[in-house]
C-alpha cells in the first residue's frame, strides 16, 4: 500500500508540473519503431522533449495523458534512432577541402592533370592545393611522379594530399617556393626517390613539414565551406563529430560558430599533441560546454598502410626491407601520457600496423595505474597482431575503428600483408569481445561520410558501391546490433559523453535520426539503400528532405 501511495504522489507531481508546460516546450514524438539504443536494444513508441533535452521515453498514451499540451509529431511508417556519432574524422580538414581541388576517384595520373587543370581556372589561390589522389586505384599501382605535374603547372606551386593525408605530391614551383631540401633526413618522414632523382612524395613527417608553409584558406571561404560541409553531415544523420586532430586555434575557430548559432553540431575535439597543446591542457583543463567537449590529446605512432607508412612487425610483402615508420618518440610519448593522465585527460594514439599497436597498448599498460577509468583510446587498431588482442581488455583500452577502411582496402591489402599476416587486421569482432564495445567512425575525408555506408561495411564485410562482392575477411564482422551501438552509445561511452548522449533515454540531450528503414531488420539490399529523413540535435530539426 505504501508503494501504491508513494507511486501516486509522484504521478501527481509529475502530471501536475507536465500540465504547466506550454506547447511550444514540448514535443511527443512517436514513429512505426522507435529504437532507444540501450544495450538492450529497447524499444518505445514515443519520446517526450522538453526544449533539449529527453525528459520521458514510453508508452504513447501515457505520454499523452502525462504533457496533454505537448504538440505531438508522428514518423509515420519510420524508424527513430539516437543521434549518430562519428568517433573519428577530419572535418575542418574536410570542410576546407571542399574549396580544393577533388581527386577522388582519379584513375591515373593524367586524370589528376585533367582534374587539377579544370579546378585552376576557379580558384583565387596562389597555390593549387587538392586530396584525395590513390595510387592504389591507378592501373600501375605506382606513386606518381614530379614530370606531369612540372609539365602541367611549371610555376604555380602544387600540393595534393593523398587519400589517407599519410603522403603528398608537390612540384618543383613547390620545392622553389619553400626553398626545401629534399635530400634531408627526416625523423618519421620521408622523401621518395627513385633512380636518384626526387619523386615529389612525401610522406608522413615531411608532409607536415611543408603543409605548414602552404597558404591557408581565406576565413570568408573558409566560413562558407563549414557552413556547407555542416550542411552534408546533418544530412547524413549526424549529430556529434569526434575531429581527431584539432590545434588549438581550430577549436577556438569551431567553438566561435557553435556559440553564434552558425553551427549545431557537437564537437569532441581531440587537441594535436604540440607544445601549445599541452600547455592548453595546463591552462585550461577538461571542458566540455554540452557543444564542445576538449578533453583529449592525439598522437601519432605511425602512418598509414595505403602509403606504407604503417609500422609493422616484419616487412611489407611489396616492400622488402621496409617495415613503416614510427613517428612519435617512445619516450615522450609515455612522459606525456604521465601528464595527460594527472589531469583526466584522455591519450587517443593513431595507430595502424600492428606493432604501432603494441607499442601504443604497452605504454597504455605502463601508465595503468594512472590512467585507469579515463577510457584511453586507439585510433583505427587497423592490424594488431593476434597475441596482443587481449590487452585492450586488460589495460580498459576503447578501440576506435573506422569499417569502411577495410572495404576501402580489400582490393590490395593483401598485397601489402600477405594472406598469412590477415588474421588480425581489421578484425572488429575480436576487438568488440576483448573490449567490450568499440567506438565506429569513418575518418572522412578519407572515407565517405555517410554512416550508413559505415553500418554497411561493418556488418556485411562488402562495400556499398559494389565493388568488393565477396565478403572481405567475414569473421571480423559486428552484429547489427553492435554497429549501431558503435555509432551512438558506444561510441558516446569512448567520449565520457554516456551521460549525455548515445541513447534516448530521460535527461539526456535530444538528439536524433529518422531513417526510412529499419537497420536491425531490413535486408541487405534495403539496408544499402537507407535514407536519412530528419536529423535532430537539441530538439531542432537541422536537416528534412
Amino acid at each position: 500500500m505504501r508503494r501504491i501511495i508513494h507511486f501516486l504522489l509522484l504521478f501527481n507531481w509529475v502530471f501536475g508540473y507536465a500540465t504547466k508546460l506550454s506547447a511550444q516546450e514540448l514535443t511527443i514524438y512517436t514513429a512505426k519503431k522507435i529504437y532507444v539504443g540501450d544495450t538492450a536494444m529497447s524499444l518505445v513508441e514515443s519520446v517526450v522533449c522538453e526544449k533539449d533535452k529527453i525528459i520521458f521515453t514510453g508508452p504513447a498514451a501515457l505520454s499523452k495523458a502525462l504533457y496533454p499540451n505537448a504538440k505531438s509529431v508522428n514518423f509515420k511508417n519510420q524508424f527513430v534512432y539516437p543521434g549518430i556519432i562519428d568517433a573519428h574524422c577530419h572535418f575542418l580538414a574536410w570542410c576546407k577541402g571542399l574549396k580544393e581541388a577533388d581527386l577522388v576517384g582519379t584513375k591515373s595520373e593524367k586524370d589528376v592533370i585533367k582534374r587539377l587543370s579544370k579546378f585552376a581556372k576557379t580558384t583565387s589561390r596562389s597555390w593549387i592545393v587538392g586530396r584525395g589522389w590513390d595510387q592504389n586505384d591507378w592501373k600501375n599501382k605506382s606513386y606518381p611522379s614530379l614530370k606531369l605535374l612540372d609539365k602541367s603547372f611549371p610555376n604555380t606551386p602544387v600540393f595534393l594530399k593523398r587519400i589517407d593525408g599519410h603522403a603528398a605530391w608537390i612540384n618543383t614551383a613547390a620545392i622553389k617556393a619553400l626553398n626545401l631540401d629534399v635530400n634531408q633526413t627526416i625523423s618519421g618522414g620521408e622523401f621518395v626517390f627513385q633512380n636518384g632523382a626526387f619523386t615529389g612524395i612525401l610522406i608522413d613527417n615531411a608532409v607536415d613539414l611543408v603543409s605548414g608553409f602552404v597558404p591557408p584558406l581565406p576565413e570568408q571561404e573558409l566560413n562558407a565551406a563549414v557552413t556547407e560541409g555542416a550542411r552534408k553531415c546533418y544530412a547524413a544523420g549526424l549529430t556529434t563529430l569526434d575531429e581527431a586532430g584539432l590545434t588549438t586555434a581550430e577549436v577556438n575557430y569551431l567553438d566561435k560558430l557553435q556559440r553564434a548559432g552558425s553551427l549545431d553540431l557537437r564537437i569532441y575535439a581531440m587537441l594535436s599533441a604540440s607544445k601549445e597543446s599541452f600547455a592548453y591542457v595546463t591552462e585550461h583543463g577538461w571542458n566540455n560546454n554540452g557543444m564542445m567537449h576538449v578533453g583529449a590529446v592525439k598522437f601519432y605512432l605511425d602512418g598509414a598502410l595505403g602509403s606504407r607508412g604503417a609500422l609493422m612487425k616484419k616487412d611489407y610483402c611489396d616492400r622488402l626491407g621496409h617495415k613503416g615508420l614510427l613517428l612519435n618518440n617512445l619516450r615522450d610519448f609515455e612522459n606525456y601520457g604521465y601528464f595527460l593522465a594527472q589531469k583526466s585527460w584522455q591519450v587517443c594514439v593513431h595507430a595502424i600496423g600492428d606493432s604501432a599497436n603494441a607499442l601504443a597498448l604497452r605504454i597504455f599498460g605502463n601508465l595503468r595505474n594512472h590512467n585507469e577509468g579515463l577510457r584511453w583510446r586507439i585510433e583505427h587498431a587497423q592490424i594488431v597482431d593476434p597475441k596482443d588482442f587481449n590487452l585492450f581488455g586488460k589495460y580498459g583500452v576503447v578501440p576506435s575503428v573506422q569499417p569502411t577502411h577495410a572495404t576501402s582496402d580489400a582490393p590490395w591489402a593483401t598485397s601489402r600483408l600477405c594472406e598469412s599476416r590477415l588474421g588480425g587486421a581489421y578484425h572488429y569482432a575480436e576487438l568488440c569481445k576483448q573490449a567490450g564495445m568499440v567506438a565506429l567512425g569513418t575518418d572522412f575525408p578519407v572515407e565517405d561520410i555517410s554512416p550508413i555506408k559505415t553500418f554497411y561495411s561493418a556488418v556485411t564485410r562488402k562495400d556499398a558501391a559494389g565493388i568488393v562482392k565477396t565478403p572481405f575477411q567475414p569473421e571480423g564482422a559486428l552484429t547489427r546490433k553492435q554497429a549501431l551501438l558503435g555509432m551512438t552509445l558506444w561510441a558516446a561511452y569512448a567520449n565520457r559523453e554516456e551521460n549525455d548522449k548515445g541513447s534516448l533515454e530521460p535527461n539526456k540531450y535530444a538528439d536524433f535520426v529518422v531513417l526510412d528503414t529499419d537497420m536491425l531488420e531490413a535486408s541487405e539490399k534495403a539496408l544499402k539503400k537507407t535514407k536519412v529523413k530528419y536529423t535532430f540535435i537539441g530538439g531542432k530539426n537541422v536537416f528534412k528532405p
